[in-house]
């Protein structure tokens, strides 16, 4: 840690030229509790980022929690919506071009083209950084006492020290962007266990595999049917939502992040949430209601409404949080403040109420959990199942309108990383690997290129659906798990593409690529036998897809590691 003052940068471009961890840069006037500084200091996959406070008079600009324009004392901001705290870490990946932008920065200062204060030299690296085109993210500051250059030192140190590091801990536990249920229930019931699991040294991995437990156990009580099971059920579904808050809380509060416990928690959701599907659908299908409908569709619009869900805010965040890089000397930002759809939409969520009603409407996690609770424990699992599908399909419609019209505002090219993020999610196999060759395609790159990944689970899985609900119905369970297997292959592929990865060539061979499945099944069709197909598939793609694909992506981060 280095703690910044005056006007040289020697100390700084030193540490940058040969960086074995990320640099982090303090204010030499800031006075704050080290335990705060903990989300740059203590997180080892931590990009290049600042501690922020919201602040509508303040010196940064911040867009999808990335700094777009950063001022100083003659560096002006348009439209400022955060205060920086004094406290900055450099990533090792930006380090080479953090070295390029401070080397400008340093010349301008010796030469004296920059008239700043003296006690403003990290806000000139940031501003320097934002303006080299480095993405800076901002971090928001949890309710902690921080001063910058006060009067009285000692007094400012007194106070920063009546919050301890404990309570510090607990406050950076919380999750931001929290959905309404998960925010005000779901965690008020987390923290008391969260302190348990910290008190006891439970692994964050560790919490994860009990979530998971839960949730089975969750699934395997509504399939029995009855009025007492499916009570139970829907208690193990909430305490599974419990504890997977508590997995988060853990690892922010201990800073215990890694690549497999992010794997590890988003890939387990999506198991607990299908199979409590399958679950509903089983006990609903003893006591006479045709369920397995429901649940094949909801596998479906589930599936298609999250690969667009991570691969539109990846892409927005690209595009809406771009900075082009633009000189020290320039002492305007350059930044257009028009009051356009995305002014509109980022002023409406800054009211409350707006803010609220609109996560309530994404249906996230804990809101579709609650909506399975409450149907099975008080109606039976078709109805739980059918509300869910009504409720999605409302958030899917309103999410869709919403990116359709943000899209219209995109011009240009999509970025690189947003392409390549696309690209790697297209789950080609052999058929379209030659076809794609020998007719010379390429993805296009235009302002649509997101919608790819959802476009081809929608294709894929909404045309095993629509075959089964439109002529073999009796086959509905069957193909139920067999597009369990299939969207699990799709997740596998869109959080590898979200960590800069992707499977392997020959894995998404052995599962025969997107359009392999697809002509295989459209043959079944034609030659009457779907159901030999089906089984088929299912027996071939269980340990190709899910087994062997998880041993090989486990490997792989171990390696990273």
């Amino acid at each position: 840690m280095i703690r910044v003052r005056g006007r040289g940068l020697t100390a700084i471009l030193d540490r940058l030229r040969d960086p074995a961890d990320p640099v982090v840069l303090v204010a030499a006037d800031l006075v704050i509790a080290e335990a705060a500084l903990a989300p740059l200091a203590s997180d080892p996959f931590v990009s290049t980022s600042i501690l922020v406070r919201h602040d509508p008079r303040g010196n940064l600009r911040v867009r999808h929690h990335r700094v777009v324009s950063a001022g100083s004392s003659v560096h002006r901001v348009s439209a400022p919506t955060h205060v920086g705290v004094g406290a900055l870490v450099i990533s090792t990946t930006d380090a080479s071009a953090a070295v390029s932008a401070l080397m400008d920065l340093d010349a301008l200062l010796s030469h004296g083209a920059l008239a700043v204060e003296e006690d403003e030299l990290l806000e000139l690296c940031v501003v320097a950084l934002v303006r080299a085109g480095i993405g800076v993210q901002a971090i928001e500051l949890v309710d902690v006492p921080w001063f910058r250059g006060p009067t009285d030192r000692e007094a400012a140190q007194r106070e920063v020290a009546t919050v301890g590091n404990q309570r510090i801990a607990q406050l950076q536990a919380n999750r931001v962007d929290d959905g309404f249920y998960s925010t005000f229930l779901v965690r008020r019931v987390s923290k008391p266990a969260t302190r348990l699991a910290l008190r006891i040294g439970l692994a964050p991995n560790t919490i994860t595999v009990i979530s998971f437990i839960f949730g089975v156990l969750a699934a395997l009580a509504f399939a029995q049917g009855t009025r007492a099971w499916l009570v139970a059920g829907a208690i193990a579904l909430q305490l599974s939502l419990v504890v997977d808050c508590v997995d988060g809380e853990v690892a922010r509060a201990t800073r215990r992040f890694s690549a497999l416990g992010a794997w590890l928690d988003a890939s387990t959701d999506r198991v607990k949430e299908y199979a409590a599907y399958a679950g509903l659908a089983t006990g609903a299908v003893i006591g006479g209601l045709p369920a397995w409908w429901v649940a094949v569709v909801l596998v479906v619009l589930q599936t298609v409404r999250h690969m667009g869900d991570y691969t539109f805010s990846r892409i927005q965040r690209l595009r809406e949080a771009h900075v082009a890089p633009r000189p020290l000397t320039d002492l305007d930002d350059g930044t257009s403040h028009t009051g356009g759809f995305v002014e509109v939409s980022t002023r409406m969520n800054r009211r409350a109420a707006v803010r609220w009603v609109k996560k309530v409407v994404h249906m996230p996690i804990g809101e579709r959990w609650l909506v399975l609770s409450i149907g099975a424990m008080f109606f039976n699992g078709y109805v739980a199942l059918l509300a869910l599908l009504v409720l999605v399909a409302i958030a899917f419609l309103y999410t869709a309108l919403g990116r359709i019209a943000r899209t219209f505002t995109w011009s240009g090219l999509t970025p690189t990383a947003g392409v390549t993020l696309v690209r790697s999610q297209l789950d080609d196999g052999p058929v379209g690997a030659a076809v794609a060759a020998l007719l010379r395609l390429r993805l296009p790159a235009g302002r649509w290129v997101w919608i790819w990944p959802s476009l081809i689970c929608l294709i894929e899985l909404g045309l095993v659906a629509a075959i089964v609900l439109g002529s073999a119905y009796e086959l509905l369970p069957l193909a139920f798990g067999y597009l369990f297997i299939v969207a699990y292959h799709h997740y596998d592929t869109l959080y590898r593409a979200l960590q800069g990865s992707r499977p392997p060539r020959w894995l998404d061979w052995l599962a025969f690529g997107w359009e392999g499945r697809t002509i295989l099944v459209l043959v079944a069709v034609g030659i009457g036998v779907l159901d030999l197909e089906l089984r088929a598939a299912s027996i071939w793609l269980l340990p190709v897809c899910v087994i062997l694909a998880s041993v090989q992506w486990l490997r792989s981060v171990r390696r990273m590691s």
